[in-house]
């Protein structure tokens, strides 16, 4: 069946990259011979490459405004506003292989280009990059649409020569001009967005983010860098920047840390390892909870540390067979959800990278679904509400792989990591231990 809206999108796109790569071609040909010999040529290509993704992603947004007009005539004028953002979301952050907060941006981005023209033009020709246009659209947010038309006008001539941060800066006078009320909410409403972040680093490092009003943050941060400049100043061996971030976990979790960087609390902190890796034996990456794989010989020193102990998962405590559970119960125990975190620390829908929030059904309980292990899977809690939205169906296979299908019936598969031995190691590569193949043997007689 053709689709005339899309083919004219499509079709456009084209043209324009067509026009751009002709206009690219001209250029290296004009060009004089020492700079085609320098690399004129390929400058040529990465600045074609970089007109034809922001045209790429003009085309992207009108696709967006397109889709959400057609999913609303679907469901039609009564269906939950919520529920609606919910799929659309989602189902933009499929398409772009990526979350649903990432589709959830692109959609805001597509509704606040209604009210920049000229913004969305310089986009769609490849003028401005998508970043420097986000930045007008969220400054200008609480502004009335007619104002926000004003902003959008003043500013086009210059956003050419702009980036991300100064656009942003600029369409903030401007608000404050237009509306200085306007600017105050913003500040208001920008509290209720303050939250904390862990983004794993290199070799075991991890970045902890903290999104606060400025007003709290920057004594905050004053202090830190004042106490650390007076114990190095003391004599402490440690710089300024190591025992910056020192105190910071020390305020943090209510115990010092060693000049080593070693916190002494007693805490869990959550590791798999082979039973080789745990005795040495063998130097098979271990997980982390909240952070990945690290050194065997890291994941050793955790666990062998004075405040450190080992929890079985698969075992009685005689270490023979499985514990049992109701298949009948609605909640899954909390040894399960404990085992689905452990194994699985991030979302079950392809591409989200949300944290596992809830421990819900593959198979959905009000359709018979049991409440066992082979049926755990671990979502976010905004995808948990996903699966039950009109349109939406999950399916698991033999093999343990989720099979997501939107309303529009694209298919998205994910491979399941629950049900089976716990493997630290990438899903690609075979290598089960001895002592791995004698879990697996006892996981899978009690299927049976």
């Amino acid at each position: 069946m053709s689709d005339p809206m899309t083919e004219l999108l499509l079709t456009g796109l084209l043209e324009r990259v067509g026009e751009a790569a002709a206009a690219a071609l001209a250029r290296i040909d004009a060009a004089e011979e020492e700079a085609v010999a320098a690399g004129a040529g390929a400058v040529e290509a990465v600045a074609l490459c970089e007109v034809i993704v922001r045209m790429a992603q003009a085309c992207q947004t009108d696709a967006v405004a397109d889709l959400d007009v057609r999913r609303r005539e679907v469901l039609g004028p009564h269906t939950d506003e919520r529920e609606v953002c919910r799929s659309l979301f989602a189902e933009i952050g499929l398409a772009r292989q990526a979350s649903a907060t990432a589709g959830e941006s692109t959609y805001r981005l597509t509704r606040d280009l209604e009210h920049h023209p000229a913004a969305r033009r310089l986009l769609q020709d490849g003028v401005v990059n998508q970043s420097v246009v986000a930045a007008v659209c969220r400054e200008t947010v609480y502004l009335a649409p007619d104002q926000r038309a004003e902003v959008d006008a003043e500013l086009a001539p210059f956003l050419a020569v702009l980036g991300p941060r100064r656009a942003a800066a600029a369409a903030r006078r401007l608000v404050i001009e237009k509306d200085p009320h306007a600017a105050f909410v913003r500040t208001v409403r920008a509290r209720d967005e303050r939250h904390v972040r862990l983004r794993p680093e290199l070799d075991a490092m991890a970045t902890l983010s903290i999104c606060a009003p400025a007003a709290q943050l920057a004594p905050v941060w004053e202090r830190l860098d004042h106490e650390a400049s007076a114990r190095h100043s003391d004599g402490d061996p440690r710089t300024i920047a190591q025992l910056t971030s020192d105190l910071a976990v020390e305020r943090l979790a209510g115990a010092s840390v060693t000049a080593d960087g070693a916190l002494a609390i007693v805490t869990e902190i959550g590791v798999l390892m082979r039973p080789e890796t745990l005795y040495g034996t063998d130097d098979v990456a271990a997980v982390l909870r909240g952070y990945g794989p690290v050194p065997g010989e890291l994941a050793r020193r955790l666990a062998s540390g004075e405040q450190g102990w080992v929890r079985r998962f698969f075992t009685r405590p005689d270490g023979h067979g499985l514990e049992a559970v109701d298949p009948r119960r609605r909640r899954f125990p909390a040894g399960v959800a404990r085992l689905v975190r452990a194994t699985d620390e991030l979302c079950a829908r392809p591409w989200c990278e949300c944290r596992v929030r809830e421990i819900d059904h593959t198979t959905p309980y009000a359709r018979g679904g049991e409440t066992v292990l082979d049926n755990a899977q671990g979502v976010c809690r905004t995808d948990n509400l996903l699966k039950e939205t009109r349109g939406w169906r999950v399916d698991r296979d033999h093999a343990r792989s989720l099979t997501w299908t939107t309303p529009t019936g694209r298919r998205y598969v994910s491979a399941g990591a629950v049900g089976g031995p716990v493997r630290p190691f990438g899903p690609g590569e075979d290598r089960w231990s001895p002592m791995e193949d004698r879990l697996r043997h006892l996981v899978t007689v009690s299927r049976t």
